[in-house]
């Protein structure tokens, strides 16, 4: 669950409908200055299906027995979240194996700084499971190594095919954390953020999207990757920021609480 404080209220986003949104999202990507990518509709079902694995944990609203709320996805313990993301990974791979490992990558990186992408985030592995770690991530990056024999054409240049795959993946982690930017904030409040780098087209020098609240429920992004500008909604629930007493109260109180759409209006100006 993402979980943020807003007018004194508890604020919940499940994960696999901030999914679904910046799957819809990712698919209005691209006009005369951005490039729509190299399987563009794989990547976005990737990125539709990313938090799919966060489903049945939702469902059952995760209890946090120290905060006496219910846990917030950064809160998740580290055996539980490689649970959680292989369900998710390996239905993915089933439906689309490129998408599944373009998933599978974006998963991984959580735990790899996001491959030094963005060096500021990975989850912290405590010395009694960095053996599991490392070896839940050598054995999922091994099994990439077939999906890409199977898209990879032998006449084209192997770097530019991997080049393409890192492309995909910068953008894959733009669009989440885009997304967490609308999940996670009031949009009748000011708010900014930086996101990037991102190329807009393979060959090209990466830039940064700054992306602002303006507080009145437009959602400002420079320069602008879109072909149009667009509304865009995920559900949220507002509950009373408290102490529960257990997990099952929260769980009624979290079911039992009518979902509320976060709108947001995406703007070139």
């Amino acid at each position: 669950m993402i979980i943020s404080k807003q007018d004194g209220k508890l604020v919940l986003v499940r994960q696999d409908e901030h999914a679904t949104q910046m799957g819809t999202v990712s698919r209005l990507w691209g006009n005369e200055n951005f490039q729509k990518l190299a399987n563009h509709e794989s990547v976005s079902f990737g990125i539709e299906k990313h938090d799919s694995g966060w489903k049945q944990p939702d469902d059952e609203v995760l209890f946090n027995e120290a905060t006496k709320r219910p846990t917030n996805f950064l809160e998740v313990n580290l055996p539980e979240h490689v649970r959680f993301y292989e369900i998710g990974y390996r239905n993915t791979l089933k439906q689309d194996p490129y998408a599944g490992m373009m998933l599978g990558m974006h998963w991984i990186g959580l735990y790899t700084s996001r491959f030094g992408y963005d060096p500021t985030f990975t989850y912290k592995v405590s010395d009694n499971l960095r053996g599991f770690m490392n070896d839940t991530i050598n054995t999922i990056q091994k099994e990439w190594i077939d999906i890409k024999q199977k898209y990879w054409e032998a006449q084209q240049k192997r770097s530019e095919f991997e080049d393409k795959i890192w492309m995909q993946y910068e953008y894959f982690q733009v669009l989440d954390r885009l997304g967490l930017f609308m999940g996670l904030n009031n949009p009748k409040e000011v708010n900014e953020v930086t996101l990037g780098p991102i190329r807009m087209a393979r060959e090209s020098e990466p830039v940064y999207l700054t992306v602002k609240s303006k507080g009145n429920g437009e959602l400002l992004i420079h320069p602008f990757p879109f072909a149009d500008e667009f509304s865009t909604c995920v559900p949220g629930r507002k509950i009373e920021d408290r102490d529960y007493e257990n997990h099952q109260e929260a769980k009624e109180i979290v079911i039992g609480t009518e979902k509320e759409d976060i709108q947001w209006k995406i703007v070139a100006r």
